[in-house]
């Protein structure tokens, strides 16, 4: 079997005034918590056959924000075993729909996050 996983690690950081500084309300995705949009991005990822072809699997970290209007931006891959899950953990991140903004001292602000999404078939799971 082959499958992607969105791990339920989530590192965030707010993006305001190019300062760092603290969130009082987090984006939230459909009315839900980052749980929530890992369960979407799982439904959503498919593993590239061409990956699976040349056996190609890890962890590929994406960073992407938040905006004030809710919208997903400035979606890039930080490290990634191969351009071809690049593309496809960040085709994923880009296709999200539109979140509830973050907060900080009640106007709403960008935020940051960095997510890793893994790549592996079931059989180099149950090898590790």
């Amino acid at each position: 079997m082959i499958f992607a996983v969105l791990a339920v690690m989530f590192m965030a950081s707010p993006m305001a005034n190019a300062q760092d500084v603290k969130v009082d309300k987090m984006p939230t995705f459909q009315n839900g918590g980052l749980q929530d949009f890992a369960i979407w991005a799982m439904s959503n990822v498919k593993y590239p056959e061409e990956a699976v072809k040349q056996n190609i699997s890890g962890r590929v970290l994406v960073e992407f924000v938040i905006g004030t209007d809710g919208s997903v931006s400035s979606v890039k891959t930080l490290k990634s075993p191969s351009d071809i899950l690049s593309t496809e953990a960040e085709r994923v991140i880009k296709s999200s729909p539109k979140w509830e903004a973050g907060e900080h001292e009640g106007k709403k602000v960008n935020v940051r996050f960095v997510i890793p999404i893994v790549f592996a078939t079931e059989a180099q799971s149950n090898a590790k």
